[in-house]
C-alpha cells in the first residue's frame, strides 16, 4: 500500500517546523556541555534560543518525529542526524541524564504547582489566556520526562504519576475546552484525546 503524501502547510507553518529543528539541533550541540555541568536549564549562548533542558530536547524530538512527513527531506536527514548525534553521547551517560531529567521534572512540577495555585486565586491570571498557552509546554515537558523516566534503565520516583494526576484535576476543574492553543502545524502531534490541556483555556471563576 503506497503511503499518501500528506497535505501541504502554509510557509509560516513549515518556518516553524524548521525553527523547531534548528533548536533541537543546537540542544543537541549543547548536550555534551550541559551533561557535564550541575545546573537544570543551559544557556546556548543565542539570544533566540530558549535555555537547553532534557525535557525541551524531547518535546522537540517526539513532535518533529510526529510531523517528519512535512519536512522536507534535507530537513528529515538533519533531524535524524541529529537524534542519532544525542543517542550517541547520552549512551554513556546515563546517569547523568537520569540526573538531569529528574531534577527539571521536580523543577517543572513546582513551576505549574505554583501556577495552578495562583490561578485559583486570580481572576486575571485566569483571564490571561496568552500567559496560558506561552506556560503550558511546562505540563507537556512533564509528561515528556515522565515518559523518558519511566523507560528502562531510568528511574521514575513513584508518587510522581500521582503528583502529575492531582495537578490535572485542579486544572480540569476550572477548565474549558476550545480549538487548539498552539500554531496548527502542531495540533497532530498533539491529539485531545491526551494532550487536553492544549485544547481550551482556564475558565474564570
Amino acid at each position: 500500500m503506497v503511503k499518501s503524501k500528506a497535505a501541504p502547510i502554509k510557509a509560516e507553518e513549515y518556518q516553524i517546523l524548521k525553527n523547531d529543528l534548528a533548536i533541537l539541533a543546537a540542544m543537541v550541540r549543547g548536550m555534551p556541555g550541559y551533561l557535564a555541568s550541575d545546573v537544570t536549564w543551559w544557556d546556548m549562548g543565542q539570544i533566540d534560543m530558549p535555555l537547553l533542558t532534557v525535557g525541551g530536547y524531547l518535546m522537540r524530538r517526539r513532535r518533529l518525529g510526529a510531523l517528519e512527513e512535512l519536512l522536507g527531506s534535507a530537513e528529515r536527514e538533519a533531524l535524524a542526524a541529529a537524534n542519532a548525534t544525542y543517542d550517541q553521547i547520552v549512551s554513556s551517560q546515563i546517569v547523568r541524564l537520569e540526573d538531569r531529567a529528574s531534577s527539571e521534572l521536580g523543577s517543572r512540577m513546582r513551576e505549574w504547582t505554583v501556577y495552578l495555585r495562583d490561578l485559583a486565586v486570580s481572576k486575571r491570571l485566569a483571564a490571561d489566556t496568552e500567559r496560558y498557552n506561552y506556560l503550558a509546554d511546562t505540563r507537556v515537558v512533564i509528561g515528556e520526562l515522565v515518559d523518558k523516566l519511566s523507560e528502562s534503565p531510568f528511574r521514575l520516583a513513584e508518587h510522581i504519576p500521582a503528583d502529575v494526576a492531582a495537578l490535572d484535576y485542579r486544572l480540569k476543574f476550572r477548565w474549558t475546552s476550545g480549538p487548539f492553543i498552539w500554531s496548527p502545524v502542531w495540533a497532530s502531534a498533539y491529539p485531545r484525546d491526551t494532550y487536553w490541556w492544549l485544547y481550551g483555556h482556564p475558565r474564570v471563576v
